[in-house]
């Protein structure tokens, strides 16, 4: 085993990691959200009640990760005897509040809450609910349809962006794929309105994670699994704009270079509590990984840097940064696997199935804070620590606390620990975050069973735990305090999904979790809110706690610096020295000769001023420096403030042309101009050149008033005629522009083939569509476009095929079918290329046969493929492949032609299956065959277990080989497997 706990980051390990070449992709996406208006307040209005929900609820849409058998860390956890012998270290204490919100017959319910200074949010599925906080029904359960009218798919999330003192609600939808986010107008949720929006996404955004940074909220999604690499799974979306409820707001998409994984995920992004934000930049992503999936060599924590440029916004980053590996001793190893990555893992204690541990999940939520020297963010995930064999049946929680010395510097893990519940219990799905002292507090669920060595049977209920700074390091030393004891099963196998737990912004201390469990009457699923504190308040301990002026402004050579100074401690203070300094420059001393109760807040002036005129931005700082001061870390605050230049003009937006299939020879452009400046402007020079070609030039009249925007069509058009991708520069070059970092933006405009949405909720879908070896079955409808050219239907020239159709409508013989085939690849479907027209849909959800012909001239290779199905009884024309029905649906799907083999299918086409031994077991299987067809091939115990499964097609000397490596395999019988749906061929191996 590798050493039990890591504390220091090593210096050659630095060397190593940095010399190591880091992926770095710009963004893959930007969009512009969908202003969906603003959202009347919940009081006084008749709210809509939360739709009753039954059975599993958001089914996850992907499998677990894919797991090599006996591959990666087993046995004891290396961390779990040191939180054995620090245990119940410290006495806690119980929760000064606990009060349910939300109940439900089925899970998982979603957990989601968050405080603020009045008020607790919390959501479940598909509703909400508000309460005081003493735990008073404010607004009862109901649907989130009441923020966005008929919208009410769930997963929400709900948090408190503390530093503009407002509730964000959020929710995913599928109508179409993407997520839905509502902005309170005010700090009052009851009483003041919602701005609202929607950001769509290429595909559904399942498990979506939101926190705050200060240049954006930040969203990761478990979606375009297996291409996270290239596909956008991580979304910075406009903070700024968002809470002025400006429709303008951007979002970006960013993939995650370098990531190892193919199932089931979801990283974390870091999530700012306390009270100061960080400067914009350099936020990051988390993710684990672990040693026993397929491609992962090492246990680790890989982290991204994301910087988002709102002025360029195609021009944002994400890249790797620090990886923390077992091998290099920066972290310990650790066993997250259960079941082979399944969702149904932990006993229950009355029989009922397996719960799911929530495994390959960084738990929600990631949460950083500042401190006067370093910045910390706290993490966790599920790990089995069963040491039994051929089991994994009791669950901890490995957290760790990473550093970083200072902003722009990397980070570095702290401390790392292995959480387990006393009496041998589960315990997992865990949210933890830090307080204004540095103590971490973290709720989380426990279950036990005596035949997995629990002292007692339990059901899932939720406790808490945590830890005082100054206690040894890796070590969670609070005794477990219960917040709600389970009396019943779940009925089902999903569990919780998440929970949450945030910090009161009041006192900055006390920490708000809710979790899901389960009682034997009434609805079986609860959400229950525990709070409860850690600290025990110091006697001694002020801070700064906002930098109140100046703001934002045409700054001069004398402002008034005021801050607010907060006295944490028991006793009251008075004198208290403080300072500030600009941009780290010379420090200004003065005393606050006040006095500041126990508890309270004072507002002080400095009366030395600050020269704040001489660039477009200032940190200011500040500082109190009491001498006996118990916690100096906490002392410190900043402030990011910008002079607004009496000339500034951005560009902000390409209004148009946008990518579509109908862009033409003459396409207007038009861009959004923005005046940041404080001075309005007229007669403002602007610019485009497309693909670095001639630059066009204009003028925009004005005159644009401070704060403005206005958007300008160039009397010169573009050719965009031809498919492709078009890089605009958009420019403005006003004499005298005090900032021209914002003067210009590069915006991609790409002409691909029409794409037409039609209105399938009424059954008019695709809901099967069968071709050759091509199956895609229960397709439910979104936009009435789906766009499914991953999968491939294998043809062949001069020969006839049936395409196999459901439609979920049919009515007399208006529901009708038609096909094209792009044969010469230029995008556009053409009459000639019509092989299907107007084919009759003779009953619903049933199977309707249509003969195509491949013709004999074909063009041999990939083609693209469009399959149509609408009423034709409406308005829209079917036999118009780019036309948007009224309802109806359109398929994209690819074809690969070849030339007809001889052998028709794999069973009459059976070779010698090959099983040559090398040593460590490991093999290579070859199968020599005239069949040319996809094959899979899989591994199977005696038991019909199946250990591997993947698709395979002939290699360049037209075998079909696999290299199969059992070294991490117990010793034993295994079968081998190869075939296709028709027939398969079957040998033994033995692994020694």
């Amino acid at each position: 085993m590798r050493s039990q706990l890591f504390f220091l980051f090593l210096f050659f390990g630095a060397l190593i990691g940095n010399a190591q070449e880091k992926k770095i992709n710009k963004a893959s996406s930007v969009v512009k959200a969908i202003y969906l208006g603003e959202t009347p307040p919940l009081a006084g209005r008749t709210l809509i009640p939360p739709k009753p929900r039954t059975g599993e609820i958001n089914p996850r849409r992907t499998n677990g990760s894919k797991v090599v058998p006996g591959k990666g860390s087993s046995g004891i956890d290396p961390l779990r005897e040191i939180q054995r012998n620090a245990a119940a270290t410290h006495t806690g204490r119980a929760p000064s509040l606990v009060f349910e919100v939300n109940s439900s017959s089925s899970s998982p319910t979603d957990p989601t809450g968050a405080v603020g200074p009045n008020h607790y949010v919390s959501a479940k599925n598909s509703s909400f609910a508000i309460h005081d906080r003493s735990g008073n029904v404010l607004v009862a359960s109901n649907s989130l349809a009441n923020i966005w009218p008929g919208e009410s798919l769930g997963d929400p999330i709900i948090f408190y962006d503390n530093y503009e003192d407002r509730f964000v609600i959020t929710q995913f939808s599928n109508s179409p794929n993407g997520f839905l986010v509502a902005v309170g107008q005010g700090p009052d949720p009851v009483n003041d309105g919602w701005y609202t929006y929607r950001f769509n996404t290429s595909s559904f955004p399942d498990y979506t994670k939101f926190s705050i940074w200060s240049d954006g909220y930040y969203v990761t999604a478990n979606k375009d699994q297996g291409s996270q690499a290239t596909n956008e799974v991580v979304f910075a979306l406009e903070r700024e704009k968002l809470l002025e409820g400006d429709p303008n707001a951007q979002m970006v998409g960013f993939s995650l270079p370098g990531i190892e994984d193919n199932g089931f995920y979801s990283p974390g992004g870091f999530h700012v509590t306390g009270p100061e934000l960080p400067p914009a930049g350099d936020m990051r992503i988390v993710f684990m990984q672990d040693d026993s999936w397929q491609g992962v060599s090492d246990d680790a924590l890989k982290l991204w840097t994301v910087n988002v440029n709102w002025e360029n916004p195609a021009s944002s980053t994400i890249a790797e940064a620090e990886e923390f590996t077992a091998d290099s001793n920066e972290i310990t190893d650790f066993d997250s696997v259960f079941d082979g990555g399944s969702f149904q893992n932990l006993p229950q204690p009355g029989g009922g199935q397996n719960i799911d541990a929530i495994q390959s999940t960084m738990m929600y939520m990631t949460s950083y804070r500042r401190f006067c020297d370093y910045n910390s963010v706290v993490m966790n995930f599920v790990v089995d620590i069963d040491d039994r064999a051929n089991s994994d049946n009791i669950a901890a929680i490995r957290w760790y606390e990473l550093r970083q010395a200072g902003d722009g510097q990397p980070w570095t893990v702290y401390q790392e620990g292995t959480y387990e519940s006393p009496d041998g219990k589960s315990a997992w799905c865990a949210s933890m975050a830090m307080d204004a002292f540095g103590n971490i507090g973290m709720g989380y669920t426990t279950m036990g069973t005596t035949a997995n060595n629990a002292t007692a049977d339990s059901f899932a209920s939720i406790r808490y735990t945590g830890r005082l700074a100054s206690d040894a390091l890796g070590t969670m030393t609070i005794a477990e305090q219960t917040i709600a004891e389970g009396s019943a099963d779940d009925v089902n196998f999903r569990y919780g999904d998440y929970a949450q737990l945030t910090v009161d912004p009041i006192d900055d201390q006390s920490f708000w979790h809710i979790g899901e469990y389960f009682e034997s009457a009434g609805n079986n699923a609860r959400n229950v809110v525990g709070v409860f504190k850690i600290a025990t308040n110091p006697s001694n301990d002020v801070r700064i706690v906002s930098i109140d002026s100046p703001s934002d402004d045409t700054l001069t050579n004398s402002e008034t610096v005021t801050v607010t100074i907060q006295n944490l401690g028991t006793t009251s203070q008075s004198n208290i020295p403080v300072s500030y300094q600009v941009d780290g420059g010379a420090l200004v001393d003065e005393v606050f000769t006040g006095s500041v109760a126990a508890g309270a807040t004072a507002s002080f002036s400095f009366s030395t001023v600050a020269d704040l005129s001489g660039a477009n931005s200032f940190v200011v700082s500040a500082r109190t420096n009491l001498t006996n001061d118990d916690n100096p870390q906490n002392d410190c605050n900043s402030r990011l403030v910008k002079n607004i230049n009496a000339v500034d003009l951005s560009v902000s937006a390409l209004v148009a042309p946008e990518s579509n299939d109908q862009l033409s020879a003459s396409a207007d452009v038009t861009i959004t101009i923005r005046n940041v400046g404080a001075d309005a402007q007229s007669d403002i020079p602007v610019s485009y050149s497309v693909n670095g070609a001639t630059v066009v030039n204009g003028i925009v009249s004005g005159p644009l008033a401070a704060g403005e925007s206005v958007d300008y069509t160039f009397s010169q058009t573009a050719d965009l005629s031809s498919f492709g991708t078009y890089s605009f520069v958009l420019t403005v070059s006003q004499p005298g522009d005090g900032d021209t970092s914002n003067d210009s933006i590069t915006v991609e405009v790409i002409k691909d083939i029409c794409a037409p949405t039609s209105d399938c909720s009424f059954g008019d879908n695709i809901v099967s569509f069968v071709l050759s070896d091509l199956s895609n079955t229960g397709v439910v409808c979104n936009t009435g476009y789906e766009d499914f050219r991953n999968l491939t239907a294998t043809l062949e020239i001069a020969t006839d095929y049936d395409v196999t159709v459901q439609s979920g409508f049919a009515n007399d013989d208006d529901e009708k079918f038609s096909l094209w085939i792009d044969f010469n690849d230029n995008s556009t479907f053409e009459p000639s290329e019509q092989l299907v027209t107007d084919g009759i849909i003779t009953a619903a959800n049933t199977d309707v046969n249509f003969l195509i012909s491949i013709p004999a001239d074909a063009p041999i290779g990939d083609h693209l493929m469009r399959a149509r199905v609408g009423d034709t009884s409406f308005a829209g024309d079917l036999n118009d492949p780019c036309n948007s029905m009224s309802y109806g649906s359109t398929h994209d799907y690819t074809v690969s032609v070849g030339i007809p083999l001889s052998v028709p299918d794999f069973a009459s086409a059976v070779g010698e299956l090959i099983v040559i031994s090398a040593p460590e077991d490991k093999y290579n299987i070859q199968l020599s065959t005239e069949f040319e067809g996809r094959l899979t091939f899989n591994v199977l115990t005696l038991s019909g277990q199946i250990l591997v499964s993947n698709y395979i097609t002939k290699n360049g000397k037209g075998v079909y080989e696999y290299d199969l490596d059992m070294s991490y395999a117990a010793s034993g019988i295994y079968i081998i497997s190869m075939g296709d749906s028709s027939s398969r061929i079957t040998d033994k191996i033995i692994v020694r």
